[in-house]
């Protein structure tokens, strides 16, 4: 069906009420929406840089929302007037063609408006149709929420039987079906077969990194006149929006989407084979559900048409799910075609294969990515995949076990499958045991040919293991055996490579065996022999056995996922990266890891209308715009916005030297300086005789923080410094880091304050909140440049060297952009940290002299820290003053 787009312009509204904004904007919040409502309409590509603390998330939603309902107004206005043009213009052509001495000329071009009235008025039709649907959806949804208003008693007929656990397995729980047309059927297909001729409206999609995030940005949008006709729904995974007790006790989202999956498939087809009334042997056989209570069409059809009109977020519709007994998961994600708004986790966007799953169509759509700055490692993080020797080795022996437990009844195809998926899993577990005692860096095919798999179509591999569900039947399998069948208690092989083999042959022998006796003790169950009082206290000590065994890991989904990426490489912009620990052979691995990110993302600029990228710190932007949008930079518009808080609010230094005039130079060469450990100390001891409250000081690393401990405590400063303010030091474990900030928190409150010693990368450099006293000082320390040996950041410079122009001419080569930029965004997240609302304030001091020398530096620093920086190269007194007035004045306001 023929679409159509108006080609008027759209002027962004002047003022804050026209973009219905809660409060009075500052004139940042109104340019910010004004200019993304010119990006929008373009079609454009907006990077937007706004501090945290200045309304970016309401800025960026009020601004879409607002063009969305002026761009839909535009639409139908616009298609009203074509299609009465073209009316009025048909009519005078029939009319001149009844005069006309060439009225072949004349029908011919009469034909051709009246096929596009035709076309338009099509689309007009699919318009009003869609428009009935959604009104009908709006009725339903307030019928129904009279209906549950009136309706809780034990009449009604939603009401869902509860869930079964009287429903025994059979042997055949794990086997895999024949291949046929309806075998595999994915109940979240249903939705996904959209027809040609129906209208897609423009759907706004809205990612962040959480969904506690996610939700923080509903509540804004509720709180706006939006709110009102808004159809906006939440997306999360199963792990997060299943309100079955029985799945979601699994512990991985994995095998919560493969349980889940399970139970639509047998769609409450139990399998109930009693053995001769024998009621002891059928309360020793494990008891699971068949079938999923909350999967019922018609109350999903409900919470779905709720949902739809009652703006939620994740805790909205799981509480409503539980309350209508329906599955909040397949209500969300059949109410995706019916959306305006998407509010989306980053992983169901930036995964192709994820967002496929998840029903969501990109075309014509408007991508919002919030929290942005880590656009291009999140992707290659997403993209990477690590599998271990340990578990090539281990899917090897489950799949062994597997097959040959169910060989009879496998069909030929399958166990060619089954087959091949060994093979794979035995050459790369030989590759690692070969591969020598250095990391080594290879490419994707040249790792297929040296395993010696590079003839087999790993796509159907791949597909087969999708279809049967072959990771869950077999980790399943390995659940379900005795104790001593489980891999774990196999001999660990650190020896020379011969054992390897030999060492798994006997495991996968002992482990036939005793599935071989297990085996005959079912049969003699089923046929109904007694048995003996001695045999039953027996058989209690191993169930018990069995119930109190450890979980075992699914090895065959590491390797799966490992294979899939494989498959993704299509351009050879990925590596793997091969690792031996001499002093553990078991630990070598191999870790797929993609190069370019930036090509991953390119689909998604082609599909999308328009993408918007914000964060709160967006500088350095120039990557961004070299890796992903090269081959679009016509399109794209850079706003870098300052602070809203006053000029006097922030007071951000630059100091080369400390009280005795040493230089600060924290690099490689001078990681065991003595003498700039001492300054240093004497540095911190002076910035916390002044500075009130709370103090957070980053260190580049871990060992760097241990270091300076160390010399703190071993010269007696650390007792010096206490007296000051009591100090805090990051955990190396999270689940310390509750503690530690709750502590601090209440210490930097006090009168005498707190200084707390953090890393940046670390725990606390990212996402938490340091406003108010929890915050009047951040200290970076040096320059937090990566670790250079790396051979995953090493190759990743290489790439970008090869494949990469540089944009300045004179300037540094495309991979030591992408390691100074590393740098770079990690100290602009640590000064993020404070200053978070216009009546805060706080001083920021960058401890290093190459702060004050580099040009390039500074540049990559936020807007409204650059603008104000106060480089203080040579006198320490000098910014020592700085401080003392500056927060003199703030005591005083």
């Amino acid at each position: 069906m023929a679409s159509f787009k108006p080609k008027k312009e759209l002027s962004p509204p002047e003022s804050g009420s026209d973009f219905a904004f809660p409060f009075l904007p500052y004139d940042i919040q109104l340019d910010f929406m004004q200019t993304l409502y010119t990006v929008l309409h373009s079609g454009g590509i907006g990077i937007f840089e706004s501090p945290t603390g200045t309304g970016k998330s309401l800025s960026l939603t009020c601004g879409t929302l607002t063009w969305l309902k002026d761009y839909a107004r535009l639409v139908e206005e616009e298609l009203h007037e074509t299609i009465g043009r073209l009316r009025k213009e048909i009519t005078r052509l029939e009319k001149e063609n009844e005069v006309s001495s060439d009225w072949i000329t004349g029908q011919y071009n009469a034909m051709g408006q009246q096929k596009e009235l035709d076309e338009l008025n099509t689309f007009k039709q699919s318009i009003e149709e869609h428009q009935n649907h959604l009104a009908q959806m709006k009725d339903q949804a307030v019928l129904h929420k009279i209906r549950w208003e009136k309706v809780r008693s034990k009449d009604d007929p939603l009401k869902e039987e509860p869930l079964q656990q009287d429903v025994t397995i059979d042997e055949d729980e794990y086997l895999i079906a024949e291949e046929s047309d309806d075998s595999d059927v994915d109940p979240d297909g249903d939705e996904r077969n959209e027809q040609e001729g129906q209208y897609r409206p423009v759907q706004v999609i809205y990612c962040s990194r959480t969904h506690s995030q996610l939700s923080q940005v509903v509540n804004e949008v509720k709180e706006t006149q939006h709110a009102k006709d808004l159809r906006l729904v939440s997306l999360a995974s199963r792990q997060n929006l299943c309100i079955n007790a029985e799945v979601r006790k699994l512990k991985t989202n994995t095998l919560i989407n493969e349980r889940c999956l399970e139970l639509l498939k047998k769609g409450g087809k139990s399998k109930t084979n009693s053995v001769d009334g024998d009621e002891r042997s059928t309360k020793k056989r494990r008891k699971i559900a068949q079938s999923c209570p909350y999967y019922n069409q018609r109350a999903i059809e409900g919470l779905k048409n709720e949902i739809l009109f009652e703006v939620p977020d994740i805790e909205d519709v799981v509480k409503a799910g539980k309350r209508e007994n329906a599955c909040p998961y397949y209500a969300s994600r059949a109410a995706i075609p019916d959306a305006q708004v998407l509010m989306v986790p980053y992983q169901l966007i930036l995964h192709r294969r994820t967002r496929e799953q998840s029903g969501i169509d990109l075309r014509d759509s408007i991508l919002i990515i919030d929290e942005a700055h880590n656009l291009l490692d999140t992707i290659a993080a997403i993209h990477s995949q690590e599998v271990r020797q340990e578990q090539l080795r281990q899917a090897k022996l489950h799949i062994s076990a597997y097959k040959a437990r169910y060989f009879s009844r496998f069909s030929t195809k399958n166990l060619l499958r089954i087959n091949q998926l060994i093979f794979i899993a035995t050459r790369l577990e030989k590759l690692l045991s070969t591969a020598g005692k250095s990391s080594r860096m290879i490419q994707t095919q040249d790792l297929l040919l040296e395993a010696d798999i590079f003839n087999l179509n790993l796509s159907d591999i791949l597909s087969f293991c999708d279809r049967s569900r072959l990771a869950q039947k077999v980790h399943g399998f390995a659940q379900s055996s005795p104790r001593e069948l489980i891999d774990q208690n196999i001999p660990s092989v650190r020896g020379k490579v011969g054992t390897t083999s030999k060492g798994s042959t006997s495991a996968l022998k002992s482990l036939l065996k005793n599935l071989e006796e297990d085996n005959n003790k079912k049969m003699q169950q089923k046929k109904g022999q007694k048995t003996t009082s001695k045999q039953a206290t027996s058989d209690q000590e191993n169930e018990q056995q069995v119930h109190n065994k450890p979980p075992v890991t699914n090895a065959i989904r590491p390797l799966i996922n490992f294979l899939e990426c494989l498959i993704e490489d299509g351009s050879g912009d990925s590596r793997v990266l091969l690792s031996f620990d001499e002093n553990d052979p078991t630990l070598a691995s191999m870790k797929y890891l993609l190069l370019n990110p930036g090509a991953r993302f390119q689909d998604i600029v082609q599909s999308c209308r328009s993408v918007v990228l914000a964060g709160g710190t967006m500088q350095p932007t120039e990557e961004l715009t070299d890796q992903v949008f090269r081959h679009h930079r016509e399109r794209v518009t850079i706003k870098s916005y300052p602070h809203v808080v006053p000029k006097d609010a922030v007071l951000p230094i630059a100091l080369g030297r400390g009280p005795t005039g040493k230089e600060f130079l924290f690099n490689f060469a001078n990681k065991q300086n003595v003498q700039m450990l001492d300054e240093l100390q004497s540095t911190l001891l002076n910035i916390c005789q002044v500075v009130p409250n709370g103090i957070v000081v980053f260190f580049s690393s871990y060992d760097f923080l241990d270091q300076f401990y160390r010399k703190l405590e071993d010269s007696g400063n650390r007792a010096r410094l206490e007296e000051r303010k009591k100090v805090f030091r990051e955990p190396k474990t999270s689940d310390q880091v509750e503690r530690i900030l709750l502590d601090y928190g209440r210490a930097a409150r006090s009168a005498t304050g707190a200084v707390l010693f953090s890393v940046v990368g670390g725990k606390l450099s990212e996402g938490l909140n340091f406003s108010d006293e929890l915050g009047r000082c951040v200290v970076v320390v040096g320059l937090p440049y990566p670790n250079r040996t790396s051979p995953e950041l090493n190759e990743r410079m290489r790439y970008l060297d090869r494949c990469l122009t540089t944009s300045g001419g004179g300037g540094p080569s495309p991979g030591n952009e992408y390691y100074e930029n590393l740098c770079m965004k990690a100290v602009n997240q640590c000064i993020g940290r404070a200053v978070r609302h216009i009546r805060d304030y706080a001083a920021v001091i960058l401890l290093d002299t190459r702060y004050c020398t580099g040009e390039r530096i500074r540049r990559k620093l936020p807007v409204w820290i650059s603008e104000r920086l106060e480089c203080v190269e040579q006198r320490y007194g000098q910014a020592h003053g700085m401080l003392v007035k500056f927060f003199r004045q703030h005591k005083a306001k």
